[in-house]
């Protein structure tokens, strides 16, 4: 048996929702330490582990947006609608966010007003409930690498430095948390400096 073995885990194991539960880990705009965002009772609450600062926001409202599986990469995609006027539509033409395929998708109303697959802040390495800089982020080629908090941060190494990758026997049709990961990432001759970059990152 491989000792780089690796089973991966059910998609949206390692979300935005479920590091709120224990804490997203955020860069302080106050000191630069790190700080926690968290979700309790309706309350999404900032606070710091170096300076003590703190804040909190409160949810209100709906979010709108269009959830579709990309026809061209394969990839499913959240795009969010914050255009009022065309939040009434049933169904809008949106292109992914990926690899900019445009087709029509199903306008759908969510609950809470911050929606946890971000309006791309997240993409760019910031939390989606106050836009700060997540603490473990780094570049590789330009781009943003980033993992919600450390247990994110150790699967992600665990997963790019396995030399065998397997779905979870039980159920090899279910979709993986490696399905979120870009493409760059699950490129084999990027893996090896991947790993380095992020592996700093626990250091941190």
């Amino acid at each position: 048996m491989l000792k780089n073995r690796m089973v991966d885990q059910p998609y949206g194991t390692y979300s935005v929702y479920s590091a709120l539960k224990t804490g997203l880990c955020v860069t302080c705009p106050y000191c630069g330490g790190m700080g926690l965002v968290t979700y309790r009772e309706g309350q999404h609450r900032f606070q710091c582990a170096a300076c003590g600062r703190a804040r909190a926001k409160l949810l209100s409202g709906y979010r709108f947006r269009v959830q579709n599986l990309c026809q061209s990469c394969g990839r499913y995609y959240n795009v969010p609608i914050q255009d009022p006027r065309r939040q009434t539509f049933p169904v809008l033409r949106v292109p992914c966010p990926y690899c900019g395929f445009v087709m029509p998708g199903r306008v759908e109303k969510t609950g809470q007003a911050v929606w946890y697959g971000g309006d791309g802040v997240l993409r760019r390495g910031q939390d989606p409930i106050f836009g700060f800089d997540l603490w473990f982020l780094t570049s590789f080629d330009g781009k943003p690498v980033w993992a919600l908090n450390r247990e994110h941060l150790a699967y992600l190494i665990g997963y790019l430095s396995a030399r065998l990758r397997e779905k979870p026997p039980d159920n090899p049709g279910l979709r993986t948390q490696a399905d979120m990961l870009p493409a760059f990432m699950k490129t084999a001759k990027n893996r090896e400096r991947l790993v380095r970059r992020l592996t700093e990152l626990q250091k941190k």
